[in-house]
């Protein structure tokens, strides 16, 4: 990550939910129109500019999506059922979500029902600075939207949440989305048993994984560990849906439903098959 910069990863899907969210026929099931304002400005200006073109010609978004390789398609599934996660936690009675490491995610501006949550962003100050910059002209959807910048190396999330305010007896609702594939074991148990600890009966935690089985007998694994080995964020923690639900329930986790690319196809009757060769899932614990 440079310094004044968001990372590579968070960058990649802000540009897939914006891709996703080009208007007109083919749109995906979660709209972002806050996407794009998000990038880098040379991306962000093409992507604005594409969307009077792709709501005229819907080949232009299709194209887009097929060269992602499924990417941008993976990519607006899982923003869709995250969202549906959070909507059922709100109906449920929490009143504060929590964004473990939030990257770009523009939730906070762009979800109904979030009118009497408080939104808490916990990411490194590097990827905040430059968030900040892009949401200052968004007004939330959010009751309140507070940024809890932290070295992940050098300070504990439940005593920063706890400084800017985060109630432990209110229900929460937790987001890690695209974060645990590139952490280590440890780490991971760590951070579920520190948050585990500061959540409320009823709170829930939604969390997204990397299964190992396609990728360990894959003939590209080596060309792309590599590649992410070089974008600085390799791959450290791929799993299997039984070793992730024992850890959750180890940190006092209890796994209630766990979905993947398939499911999210079904459920909303959009989206192309993935040519990725990762298989990313979604499990929806409950404390």
């Amino acid at each position: 990550m440079r310094e004044g910069r968001p990372s590579t990863t968070a960058s990649a899907v802000a540009w897939a939910r914006a891709v996703a969210s080009l208007p007109g026929r083919g749109r995906g099931p979660a709209v972002d129109e806050a996407a794009a304002s998000m990038l880098p400005a040379p991306l962000g200006h093409a992507l604005r500019a594409l969307a009077p073109l792709s709501e005229r010609t819907p080949a232009v978004r299709l194209a887009l999506r097929v060269g992602s390789l499924g990417f941008v398609d993976h990519l607006g599934l899982r923003t869709a059922a995250l969202d549906d996660a959070v909507t059922d936690a709100i109906a449920a009675g929490a009143k504060q979500l929590v964004v473990l490491g939030a990257g770009l995610d523009a939730r906070a501006y762009r979800l109904a029902g979030l009118e009497d949550v408080v939104v808490f962003e916990v990411d490194h100050p590097a990827t905040q600075r430059f968030k900040r910059e892009r949401v200052a002209r968004l007004t939330p959807r959010a009751k309140e939207v507070r940024f809890v910048a932290i070295d992940f190396e050098r300070e504990r999330i439940e005593e920063r949440l706890a400084e800017e305010g985060h109630d432990p007896s209110a229900p929460t609702m937790w987001i890690w989305e695209g974060v645990v594939p590139y952490l280590e074991p440890a780490a991971t148990r760590a951070t579920l048993t520190s948050i585990a600890a500061i959540s409320a009966p009823g709170s829930r935690l939604a969390l997204t994984y990397v299964v190992d089985h396609r990728l360990l007998r894959a003939p590209l694994v080596r060309p792309i560990e590599l590649a992410f080995r070089v974008l600085g964020e390799p791959l450290r923690s791929l799993t299997s849906q039984r070793e992730l639900h024992a850890v959750l329930e180890d940190t006092r986790w209890r796994p209630i439903d766990d979905t993947g690319p398939h499911d999210w196809r079904r459920r909303y009757g959009w989206g192309i098959d993935a040519l990725l060769l990762l298989e990313e899932r979604l499990v929806l614990s409950e404390r």
